[in-house]
């Protein structure tokens, strides 16, 4: 999943990002199992932000090919492009993170630790994985506390709305520094970037399948590097 996102990130071309984002449903399928139906349901929430950014796109991008319209809302490659790679991308992060939600660090560690990466890189990626539920749960909490002092969002003005928006939103960031400052000094004093080996627990060896798959990720990245 790691591979998969950071292609993802930096892949172009809409043909090889639907060839990744076919990857990372098949992957969530063979570890979670085919529930398309409950897959698609959750993935509709990313729905408002893609078409968003469409929109967007589609507004003040006028590059590349005329495809349909005139004028400020002609609709061009460049464009339409951009908006189906961004969606295409949103998706495949989000089903990589669905995957690497249902680990603990402890699972992070070993994996990096096989793979011979440092230590520092398994815990950003565990800590960003981990923020946004965390964030989620938060955000929940805050609406829960407005509707047992009954204040309704929805029966607000819109510039109240956004006053309360805001003071939540500035909360819950203000606490996630907070518990981001209290995790690097609880880090600190367990020794995390001191010298030496590492001794961990469990570790784990490469079998022939994993061996088989990471040869696989080489060639198809060798494949998209060298493709011309």
């Amino acid at each position: 999943m790691l591979w998969l996102s950071t292609a993802a990130l930096f892949v172009l071309q809409i043909a090889w990002l639907a060839a990744v984002l076919l990857l990372a449903f098949l992957y969530q399928g063979v570890f979670s199992g085919f529930d398309w139906a409950a897959l698609g349901r959750q993935a509709r929430y990313l729905l408002p932000l893609s078409l968003a950014v469409l929109v967007v796109q589609l507004l003040f991008v006028k590059q590349g090919q005329l495809l349909w319209g005139k004028g400020w809302y002609a609709v061009h490659t460049i464009a339409l492009q951009r908006g189906l790679a961004f969606a295409i991308r949103i998706l495949v992060l989000w089903l990589a993170a669905r995957v690497l939600l249902r680990f603990e660090y402890e699972d992070f560690d070993i994996a990096f630790g096989a793979l011979r990466l440092p230590q520092e890189l398994s815990f950003m990626i565990f800590f960003g994985v981990r923020i946004i539920p965390s964030l989620n749960a938060r955000l929940r909490h805050f609406l829960q506390l407005l509707k047992l002092r009954a204040i309704e969002l929805k029966k607000l003005r819109f510039a109240a709305k956004m006053k309360v928006y805001r003071l939540i939103s500035l909360t819950i960031l203000a606490e996630t520094l907070s518990q981001s400052g209290v995790k690097a000094i609880a880090l600190e004093l367990r020794g995390f970037r001191s010298s030496g080996p590492k001794s961990r627990l469990k570790q784990h060896s490469f079998s022939a399948w994993d061996w088989l798959l990471y040869a696989s990720l080489l060639a198809l990245t060798a494949l998209y590097l060298f493709r011309r």
